[in-house]
């Protein structure tokens, strides 16, 4: 890795594994004598893909729900993974508001090409809202590049390299028993 002073300007390489673990370490510069702090480089595992196709695009934005968040009474909220790494996994949404990310998010997914957190549902009663978080690669639904949009029963959108879905059922209780 290369750092420079701030204060002289000179350029100096330096070994990360001198770091041991430690995400940062201040140093002396050789020359003006200088505090030059150098910062671990993110893990591989820690970067998001950026995917030029996909993250260069103007996000579109449609007038959704707002206010108060809270589950609905009759139904039953979950997100299927259609297509991607964690394909067949099936996550309950158990709160009004769940963050999809690769960490430090409610739903994880193992995609590379996702955002830590990359994007959210928002429950308003019966409607459920997708909303970008600013990711880089950004959020899709039918193969626009949405900010917020209301998702319907059965909505598929895409984060990522993941296809996923938005199912809504009744709840038991809600059912009518046939005699």
């Amino acid at each position: 890795m290369i750092v420079t002073c701030e204060g002289c300007t000179k350029s100096y390489r330096f070994d990360e594994a001198k770091l041991q673990g430690r995400p940062s370490a201040t140093l002396r510069c050789p020359a003006c004598k200088a505090a030059i702090t150098v910062s671990a480089p993110p893990a591989v595992g820690e970067r998001t893909t950026r995917l030029d196709i996909d993250a260069d695009l103007i996000p579109a934005s449609t007038k959704v729900p707002s206010g108060e968040l809270s589950m609905p009474q009759s139904r039953r909220i979950s997100l299927a993974v259609l297509q991607g790494k964690d394909s067949g996994r099936i996550f309950p949404v158990d709160r009004p508001r769940v963050v999809i990310g690769r960490g430090d998010a409610d739903i994880v997914l193992n995609d590379s090409e996702i955002s830590r957190q990359h994007a959210c549902l928002e429950i308003h009663g019966p409607k459920v809202v997708l909303k970008d978080l600013g990711s880089t690669n950004g959020t899709f639904l039918n193969d626009v590049k949405i900010a917020q949009t209301e998702l319907e029963n059965r909505g598929e959108f895409r984060v990522g390299g993941t296809r996923l879905m938005v199912i809504l059922t009744d709840t038991e209780s809600d059912l009518e028993t046939l005699e």
